[in-house]
């Protein structure tokens, strides 16, 4: 399966094709408070728990930025209604680089995306050598999945995101950076 790069300008398709500068930034750049195209509201937002902790409001501070970890509430009620157990649960930001490329190549992502080239990836594991080398960190990398569920990651989204088909480079790097790419890391697809 194919991986692809959908970007901004037409122009941006030299670095990836014939080597050159690359911005990289962090997963908070594309919070928005609405979803639209690559920008989603729970970006960045790490939520790992059996009970959605926004629930919880009243009881516990749920806000993100400040951050709930390892929260653990046992007979636990609210206004006399049982809240749930549940233990170890994880609320808060988590910013880091990423960089994502989606395994779908279509119109209807570009135009949602709102980009216009795309370039093919053709070495996807000598692309990530070269970026992790660069940054001196070992990225974690994989295919992101999708729920319906208030549980998040920065390789679990939201299902209203599913149709990116998306594939993600992350590194604990909090500040946008830029990389220079070797020639021929990718091959121009199509461009709008």
């Amino acid at each position: 399966m194919g991986l692809y790069l959908y970007l901004n300008e037409h122009w941006h398709v030299d670095a990836w094709v014939t080597g050159g500068l690359i911005p990289i930034s962090p997963a908070s750049t594309y919070k928005s408070m609405e979803r639209d195209g690559i920008f989603t509201p729970d970006e960045n937002l790490i939520h790992n728990s059996a009970v959605d902790i926004r629930s919880l409001r009243g009881c516990v501070d749920v806000n993100p930025a400040l951050g709930v970890r390892g929260l653990t509430m046992i007979g636990c009620e609210r206004d006399g209604v049982p809240i749930p157990n549940f233990f170890n649960a994880d609320f808060y930001e988590d910013d880091g680089l990423i960089l994502s490329f989606s395994s779908r190549l279509t119109g209807v992502v570009a135009r949602k995306m709102k980009k216009k080239a795309c370039v093919k990836i053709i070495d996807m594991d000598g692309l990530r050598r070269h970026l992790d080398e660069t940054l001196g960190v070992q990225s974690i990398a994989g295919y992101c999945e999708y729920t319906e569920s208030h549980e998040r990651n920065h390789f679990l989204k939201s299902e209203l995101d599913s149709w990116q088909a998306e594939y993600r480079l992350f590194w604990p790097i909090k500040e946008r950076v830029e990389v220079q790419l070797l020639p021929g890391v990718a091959e121009l697809i199509c461009t709008w």
